[in-house]
């Protein structure tokens, strides 16, 4: 039982170590926007300057107004001037600020109370160009106290497009651990900003690496025991908790088929950890759960990503000793290494929208982030990341203009790195850290659905 009990710790050490920092140093202190530049020669853009009036001083108003424009700012395309005001400005007033450098005008007004809901309020939201006056955008929403953040995300989800032509990740969940003792590590999830966080499941044990479902309200999550590791899921909706997998050694980390039928997942038994593939179909047949295993070359295979054409990115260590990033051809039954074979590469996540995998690279003692394009048949990796704070378990946004993940950060007053969770903009090139608090954060996971409110 000993000799069994060492193989599984370690195989976890090796599962966490192609997740966790090996060589961490202090991060340089937080710029007071929590705006951190991680490319020292990025090509700066100018912004749209927008004034956001404000033409109410309730505080709930205001703190939806707040969100929008947190909501705007994201993106590093607007910035965004929030002010409380009585009145709406006439066209000459409107004249005067866009010879101020002012490209955009909004109004935030509220109009009456939903007749039909008591709980519901009704808020106007106007975008005007202020050389001529005229309104680029109208339209009329409802909110509600009690769902402020997640109602002000909604609007910003259709503001966005009509001011910039992209949508964002503003209707998005993240899900993550989060560390609140040494033996206890809880499942979160939280909207895409990490405003309004939301504890899922905790327990007495370490649960990590939250998976979502591709079509269900579900999140799968691995929870550490002494014997095993086993796959758990719980219903968003019931908060109903389900022991998935409570087999041998390794169960985790499942990735799903986009239709949800079909799950690739991690499996150990008593030795190494290898690919699985479970068909919901199949199972249904045969009245059993039927695991058919995908790769057999003896070695540690883990952070399987199941692609659309039912082709697997996952990593393995099984050619160089260190982990690299493999592509599994499921049809021809052959593995193709897509990382150069040097170094130490880990946590791939795939982006359907730009077909591009984002993984970690150790570069001078800290993990780095490093993009792939798999229409490139040269497989060219693409580093985006270069400062002094490791990166952990990127995830990409269902947008493909986001990356979320965990990175080492100096807390002020516990003068310590803890992990938290930030975001960095692809096209900008600039992280942004969204928690603060001093509960180290992990294995961040995202979702286009909204799930959190």
């Amino acid at each position: 039982m000993y000799i069994y009990r060492k193989k599984i710790m370690l195989l976890f050490i090796f599962f966490y170590n192609t997740t966790a920092c090996l060589f961490s140093n202090l991060m340089q202190q937080k710029a007071p926007d929590n705006l951190i530049q991680t490319t020292v020669n990025a090509t700066s853009h100018a912004k749209i300057k927008c004034l956001m009036l404000s033409l109410n001083e309730d505080p709930i108003f205001l703190q939806l107004a707040k969100v929008i424009q947190f909501d705007l700012e994201f993106t590093d395309q607007i910035s965004v001037e929030l002010k409380k005001t009585d009145t709406e400005p006439d066209n000459k007033v409107l004249a005067n600020l866009f010879k101020n450098d002012v490209s955009l005008c909004g109004f935030l007004k509220e109009e009456s109370v939903d007749k039909n809901n008591n709980d519901s309020r009704i808020i106007s939201v106007t975008m005007k160009e202020p050389s001529s006056g005229q309104s680029v955008f109208q339209k009329k929403f409802k909110f509600n106290d009690k769902s402020i953040v997640c109602d002000a995300h909604a609007i910003s989800d259709i503001l966005l497009p009509a001011l910039t032509g992209q949508h964002g990740p503003m209707l998005s969940t993240l899900a993550y651990c989060k560390q609140l003792s040494n033996k206890c590590k809880a499942i979160c999830i939280s909207d895409y900003a990490c405003k309004q966080e939301k504890v899922l499941y905790t327990s007495h044990r370490i649960n990590l690496a939250p998976r979502w479902h591709t079509q269900a309200p579900v999140l799968f999550f691995s929870q550490i025991t002494r014997e095993n590791s086993k796959l758990m899921s719980i219903d968003i909706m019931s908060n109903s908790l389900k022991v998935v997998c409570p087999y041998d050694g390794l169960n985790m980390q499942p990735s799903f088929s986009e239709d949800g039928s079909k799950a690739i997942l991690c499996m150990s038994g008593k030795k190494n950890s290898e690919l699985y593939l479970y068909d919901q179909n199949i199972c249904k047949k045969l009245k059993k759960k039927i695991f058919t295993q995908l790769t057999n070359n003896g070695e540690n295979n883990v952070s399987p990503c199941y692609l659309p054409n039912n082709d697997v990115v996952f990593c393995s260590d099984f050619e160089t000793g260190q982990p690299q990033i493999y592509l599994l051809d499921t049809k021809n039954k052959t593995t193709k290494r897509v990382t150069n074979g040097k170094g130490y590469c880990a946590a791939p996540s795939y982006c359907k929208k730009n077909n591009s995998i984002v993984f970690c690279r150790l570069v001078n003692g800290y993990f780095q982030l490093f993009t792939m394009d798999l229409d490139n048949k040269k497989a060219t990796e693409k580093q985006l990341t270069f400062d002094n704070a490791s990166k952990q378990e990127p995830v990409w946004s269902e947008c493909g203009n986001y990356i979320a993940f965990s990175v080492d950060y100096l807390h002020p007053k516990a003068y310590k790195n803890v992990p938290q969770i930030a975001v960095l903009n692809t096209t900008s090139k600039k992280t942004k850290i969204l928690t603060f608090d001093d509960k180290p954060k992990s294995f961040p996971c995202w979702t286009g659905k909204t799930y959190y409110s």
